[in-house]
């Protein structure tokens, strides 16, 4: 989530450095002596069940970066607890390049939420970047609220009374993007936590919840269908495929969500091996059915080669401990 003025320091120099350390550690061997990779299938781990929005993309990602690779990504799923079962068997995979995850903020803020399998980004090899998430404060249909003003007055009139959806977890990105909001209006909200999109989905358009913060291209078929209304993106900027539709910020919260994904492996992957995997994911990103499905929910492919990815990655996690901490979801040291 993106602070606007609020941002803790974090100097160039002390991420550069862990960045320099996990890229000098993560990827071992030699250039010089290139290995036959891949001469077998590829397992890439998606952290959440068929259907939501990492599978989506995911397939879509990995069907393009075969192509490249010239072996087969089988994608196999392993969701719950904010991803953690995928992360873990990651962790604990050799490192030869034939078990990669979808990786993301979901991944660094496990570890700072709870003892898990796994300490921290040093356990994997960042591989590359793919895309952002973008999200949005949606209802349903069906629901009296046509503006965030609305919901607002309702909300705040009847706190204990309001219900909203956090797909991925408690801790994860629309959970704590909508406790600050929450926050600045001094209401404490009910969250409800789900394991993906299209559960908190359902939960909405059944009338369970009064409003979700969720991704739009795990929402994209109900909005396009008219089921789900969307009152605020969750954006820095407003999104083509809605540009009537204000961001918060717009609406005077300074706050947005800026979630990047991508692939990681195993740390110590050898450095021809990441190559290869980072110019496959590269090449599926310029694909157009790769683009075309981003698009269709207002997004780009945002493409990081494994040294800006690493980099993200180290940064997140300084940022992730300090936003956790502030919530009171930090797990006590």
């Amino acid at each position: 989530m993106n602070h606007q003025g609020e941002k803790h320091t974090i100097t160039r120099r002390s991420f550069g450095q862990l960045a320099a350390t996990l890229l000098a550690t993560g990827a071992t061997g030699s250039f010089a002596q290139e290995s036959a990779y891949p001469t077998k299938p590829i397992k890439l781990y998606v952290p959440s069940p068929p259907g939501s929005m990492y599978d989506a993309v995911g397939r879509a990602a990995a069907r393009e970066a075969e192509k490249k690779l010239g072996q087969p990504i089988i994608l196999e799923y392993k969701s719950g607890a904010g991803g953690t079962p995928a992360f873990v068997q990651t962790k604990l995979a050799p490192p030869d390049g034939y078990t990669l995850v979808i990786s993301g903020l979901s991944t660094i803020r496990q570890p700072i939420l709870e003892n898990v399998g796994y300490e921290d980004v040093k356990d994997f090899t960042w591989i590359a970047g793919i895309g952002g998430i973008n999200f949005a404060v949606m209802v349903a249909a069906e629901s009296p609220f046509n503006t965030w003003a609305e919901l607002l007055a309702w909300a705040k009139a009847n706190p204990k009374k309001v219900f909203y959806g956090a797909p991925s977890g408690l801790g994860n990105s629309a959970h704590m993007f909508t406790a600050e909001l929450a926050s600045r209006e001094k209401v404490e909200w009910t969250p409800v936590p789900f394991r993906a999109s299209n559960d908190c989905v359902t939960a909405l358009l059944s009338g369970q919840l009064t409003f979700s913060t969720d991704t739009l291209i795990g929402a994209l078929g109900q909005i396009q269908a008219g089921k789900i209304r969307l009152l605020a993106m969750a954006t820095d900027a407003r999104v083509a495929n809605w540009p009537s539709v204000p961001t918060m910020r717009d609406l005077g919260y300074p706050i947005s969500i800026n979630s990047q994904f991508g692939i990681s492996g195993p740390a110590h992957m050898q450095p021809d091996v990441v190559r290869k995997i980072q110019d496959a994911f590269l090449f599926a990103t310029e694909q157009s059915a790769f683009i075309s499905l981003m698009e269709k929910a207002g997004q780009k492919p945002q493409y990081l080669n494994t040294s800006d990815y690493t980099q993200f990655a180290v940064k997140a996690q300084v940022e992730q401990r300090i936003l956790l901490t502030k919530y009171g979801f930090a797990k006590k040291t």
